[in-house]
Order: structure tokens, then C-alpha cells, then sequence
């Protein structure tokens, strides 16, 4: 069963897809239609990350996606950050 949550008025899943060039993968929300709505994370091919954590895109066009995503208990917050193109962005687990 896909994770399910209202973002800025849609009701969108929650979705993992691999990245091709890293290894790594990313978390979109996604309609039914299979449109992504929203990147939640940012590629991380210049950071060691650990198995389900993602670098959180909490800037721009998805500001306050990472709060609703914790507080739906699909994030948690590991309390450690990076600079990502002047911004400070955390690295959550994927639950």
C-alpha cells in the first residue's frame, strides 16, 4: 500500500525511485495519474548517505514538506544537515 498524504491541497502518494547514476534513490509525491507533483530529495552523489536516508529538499517550491512529512510519521529527523547550493538541508530517514 502506497504512503498517502494531502500537499498543498492534492492527494498525492509517496514514492521511492532509484537514482541511475548514484545508487541512491529519491522520494517523490505523485498523483494517480503518476504525474510527480514534488522532488522531496536531492541527489547525493557528493554525500555518504545510509541505506533509507535522503537529503531533504525543505527550499523553494517545496518549502515545509519536511515538517508535514515527519509529523506523518514518514520522516524522521536525524539532526544532521548540508550545504546544498547555499542552503542548509537535512538528512532524514525514510521510515
Amino acid at each position: 500500500m502506497a504512503k498517502k498524504i494531502k500537499w498543498r491541497g492534492e492527494n498525492l502518494r509517496l514514492v521511492k525511485r532509484h537514482f541511475i547514476n548514484t545508487g541512491g534513490f529519491t522520494v517523490l509525491l505523485i498523483d494517480e495519474t503518476n504525474y510527480p507533483h514534488l522532488i522531496v530529495s536531492l541527489n547525493s552523489k557528493n554525500y555518504i548517505l545510509k541505506e533509507n536516508e535522503i537529503i531533504v529538499k525543505d527550499f523553494g517550491d517545496s518549502e515545509g514538506i519536511k515538517e508535514v512529512l515527519v509529523s506523518a510519521g514518514f520522516l524522521t529527523s536525524t539532526g544532521k544537515w548540508v550545504e546544498y547550493r547555499n542552503e542548509l538541508c537535512e538528512i532524514c530517514e525514510v521510515i
